[in-house]
């Protein structure tokens, strides 16, 4: 395996670990006071579960990664949108823009990641 494939591994698993506790925050979060950050919370921390699982998952086979570029380049971007709604509508709360800021940061790691292995790919 690669440096590449292993940091996407690496990250993938990160983001994997790290979602799963997002989305647990963000539930946690909704239960104490349903808000309409605390579902963008739990969206955000969704998506980026997703892209760390499929991450992980291609740094198994490095050829798939240009197929994994398109679809966690527009997670990190629905990310970072939902993590804008969190800012817009937060209201003075702190903890729904780290938590989601946290999960934004996972899904550009993973597409960061994932843009290295593909290029060493495709290098070859």
């Amino acid at each position: 395996m690669s440096p590449e494939a292993k940091r996407l591994k690496v990250s993938g698993i990160v983001a994997l670990v790290v979602g799963c506790a997002c989305v647990v925050s963000g539930i946690v979060l909704a239960v104490l006071g349903v808000d309409i950050t605390d579902l963008f919370v739990v969206a955000a921390s969704v998506v980026a579960l997703l892209v760390g699982a499929r991450g992980a998952r291609v740094a198994n086979v490095p050829s798939h990664a240009p197929r994994l570029m398109g679809p966690s380049a527009g997670a990190t971007l629905a990310t970072g949108a939902l993590c804008a709604g969190d800012v817009a509508f937060a209201n003075g709360q702190v903890a729904p823009i780290v938590v989601g800021a946290v999960a934004f940061v996972v899904a550009l790691l993973v597409t960061i990641a994932t843009s290295a292995v593909k290029r060493s790919v495709e290098k070859v």
